[in-house]
């Protein structure tokens, strides 16, 4: 019962952005920019030190999103699709790879 209720609360916290490739962004955010290269939002669980929460990762995961780069900005694949993700204090940057 737990494990539902953990999974329901992880596909309503977090929804797929077609402009985004399809990348999962937290309902939470605040979108504060965009351009052609992809969006940067306001979100208090986003930390310099600590990146994204592991609940984050664990959506991505489970939408079969797999890090495939970098530590700090990691690059996220999906198919032949790939995402930068910037996470930095109270800020998340969401990019597309070309």
């Amino acid at each position: 019962m737990i494990g539902g209720i953990s999974a329901i609360v992880l596909t309503t916290s977090y929804k797929a952005d077609a402009k985004l490739l399809d990348f999962p962004v937290p309902q939470s955010a605040t979108l504060v920019e965009e351009n052609e290269f992809g969006k940067n939002y306001e979100w208090p669980k986003a930390s310099g030190d600590n990146g994204i929460p592991w609940s984050y990762q664990l959506a991505m995961k489970l939408d079969g999103w797999e890090q495939v780069e970098g530590e700090l900005t990691p690059i996220y694949q999906k198919d032949d699709k790939k995402i930068d993700l910037i996470a930095t204090t109270d800020h998340l940057s969401i990019l597309k790879v070309e």
